[in-house]
């Protein structure tokens, strides 16, 4: 899932790659220790041209060694990258120079609402993200900071990426926007992302998103020697 913030500021153009190529580089990696934990970093407002949008990334195929070692040498071309991970586990990808205003932000309360349909449940990370996206604090922000009262430019909905699966359980009362974000991890295990522009022509844009750990492969999926 996907969501933008659009509204104004002054940055850099940059170079790297494909953001939709990247991506799943790096929640291939994050997926494969059963890890979690958030990405910040730098792109392009003008995101319907094929530009890149992501930090430069090192090969790293073959590589042995833990998560963090092997994203910290993936992001090393990048010397505002950087790559730690927290004693709960959580791998934390950021660059220095990304403005953390919005992740900042206090929300006063917060619920997760489900969607039922049939008397089953259907929830998601992307879902909670759309929750937090919506609280009254974000969208305040949105509209003194950004100069936009939404957080969303009409796709990206939760009704595109809904899943069957649980809910976040609970309520959160005066907590950051991130970690709200956090706090979704532990319903949903992966990682959420937060980029700002680099097109000074279009003016700040932040992308919200969230990506969920790849399922593991199971042996009773793998093929049996006949």
């Amino acid at each position: 899932m996907l969501l933008f913030l659009v509204g104004s500021c002054v940055s850099q153009d940059k170079g790297g790659v494909d953001q939709t190529v990247a991506i799943p580089v790096v929640q291939k990696i994050v997926s494969g220790a059963q890890l979690s934990g958030s990405l910040e970093y730098w792109g392009v407002c003008d995101v319907g041209k094929p530009r890149p949008g992501f930090p430069e990334l090192r090969p790293v195929s073959g590589h042995e060694g833990s998560a963090l070692d092997v994203l910290q040498e993936m992001f090393a071309d990048d010397p505002k990258m950087r790559v730690i991970q927290e004693r709960d586990g959580k791998i934390r990808m950021a660059e220095t120079d990304v403005p953390k205003d919005f992740l900042e932000v206090k929300i006063h309360h917060l619920s997760f609402p489900s969607l039922y349909h049939s008397g089953a449940i259907y929830h998601s990370g992307a879902m909670a993200v759309y929750a937090i996206l919506n609280t009254p604090e974000v969208i305040d922000f949105m509209d003194h900071n950004i100069g936009r009262k939404v957080a969303w430019e009409g796709w990206g909905m939760p009704g595109q990426v809904v899943i069957h699966g649980p809910s976040v359980p609970g309520e959160l009362n005066d907590v950051t926007v991130a970690q709200a974000l956090d706090y979704v991890l532990q319903t949903f295990p992966g990682f959420w992302f937060y980029q700002n522009c680099h097109n000074p022509d279009v003016g700040r844009k932040i992308s919200v998103g969230f990506i969920n750990n790849l399922k593991p492969v199971s042996d009773a999926s793998l093929p049996k020697a006949e």
